[in-house]
């Protein structure tokens, strides 16, 4: 890159790749950092599958986001021959008034969005793989699917590259300067001077930006894939993406196997993947414990047993673990926002465990944040909310 960038990217995770695609896309002059090199299994974009769904329990004010999020996963997907979108519908098992269950048909309802309420009856006639619990129903959500992270970060950074991104792995920012001229971030080996940046680093995000990190905590989370005791119905389209809410509010969760062709690697792993939605144990970056225990397997695989018997050996056999970070906000949403003190500087991380799925158009709000100094997605209830008086709830404008 001869020029000075236009916009230097931090962290090439499923935002950062994201973002720099969406800045290459407009032509803009961009130069893109990571610690590692993307993608990697040491943050928070891997795990070989992750869920995207239209209904959003969390809160409706997504649903516009996520809106632009599929229309941007279906077009990359356009762009590269690697599977990195698959709908494959969705169903959310849980009491009437789970969260899940009554957030995701209150969006629903509030949006005119496809879904079906089942009955505890019709639950356990439409998907007999669970082992349904009295008084249980189901929702289920037919535009609901799988993303592949690992094939999207990559796509997005090869895309970008060939119109005409500059991809730096393996090579951590250590500081950066922002003033009214610009941006300069130093490296190990180099400083490099850009008119913004983007710094989008999760669980990095803390030594980057400190006036953060007192709001910020990371997580280790446990993912991991079982050998099936009987596969037949475990594949889609006859299962789905699905989550079951449990009663301490958190919520075990899983995807689909896929049949794959002879020769190729499993598509979403080496076997049935489980995970459990619930902040895990405080960590830091830089010293995470990778190491996944006997107890949390065992755990994983009981609820198997339990609930989705075919999914998992009686000896609970995993073939496959690995262990990913979450960093969340006092109030589990995310931040975009520009720095209080540099309007030229974009953060936007803190996607508190579920932020993939909408990490295409959250890249392009950070892009048009760095290049336009606004944006036209609806970010505003993910402005800053903390560091001031009181928390503001989603839906409230700054």
């Amino acid at each position: 890159m001869g020029a000075s960038p236009d916009v230097i990217v931090v962290g090439l995770g499923a935002v950062g790749s994201s973002a720099l695609l969406a800045l290459a896309r407009r032509g803009a002059r961009c130069i893109g950092f990571d610690r590692y090199a993307p993608p990697h299994e040491l943050g928070s974009s891997h795990g070989r599958s992750r869920l995207i769904r239209l209904c959003y329990f969390e809160h409706p004010d997504y649903v516009p986001l996520l809106r632009s999020s599929y229309a941007l996963w279906d077009r990359l997907q356009a762009e590269w021959p690697e599977p990195i979108i698959r709908i494959t519908g969705g169903v959310y098992l849980g009491a009437r008034d789970d969260p899940f269950i009554a957030g995701s048909l209150a969006t629903a309802n509030t949006h005119g969005l496809a879904h079906e309420l089942l009955s505890h009856d019709g639950l356990a006639d439409r998907f007999p793989q669970f082992r349904t619990e009295p008084g249980e129903v189901g929702f289920f959500e037919p535009t609901a699917g799988v993303l592949f992270p690992e094939s999207a970060v990559r796509a997005s950074l090869a895309q970008a590259e060939s119109l005409g991104a500059q991809v730096l792995i393996n090579e951590p920012v250590r500081s950066w300067v922002a003033s009214r001229d610009g941006v300069t971030v130093h490296t190990d080996t180099r400083t490099v001077h850009a008119s913004a940046m983007i710094l989008c680093t999760g669980p990095w995000i803390r030594s980057l930006a400190p006036m953060l990190a007192p709001a910020l905590t990371v997580t280790r989370q446990v993912l991991a894939w079982f050998r099936p005791a009987d596969d037949r119905h475990l594949h889609a389209p006859q299962m789905p993406a699905w989550a079951v809410g449990i009663a301490d509010g958190s919520v075990f969760y899983g995807f689909p196997m896929f049949s794959t062709p002879a020769g190729h690697p499993p598509l979403g792993g080496p076997g049935f993947k489980i995970a459990l939605h619930k902040p895990g144990a405080t960590t830091d970056p830089d010293h995470v414990d990778r190491r996944v225990h006997a107890h949390e397997l065992a755990s994983l695989a009981a609820f198997l047993r339990r609930r989705i018997p075919d999914a998992c050996r009686p000896d609970g056999e995993s073939v496959a673990a690995t262990v990913c970070l979450y960093t969340s906000t006092p109030d589990h949403h995310f931040l975009i926002d520009t720095h209080p003190d540099h309007r030229n500087v974009v953060l936007i991380s803190a996607c508190s465990g579920h932020g993939f799925k909408l990490s295409s158009a959250t890249g392009q709000a950070a892009a048009d944040l760095a290049t336009d100094g606004t944006t036209g997605l609806p970010i505003g209830f993910l402005r800053r909310r903390w560091g001031v008086p009181e928390v503001r709830k989603p839906g409230a404008e700054r």
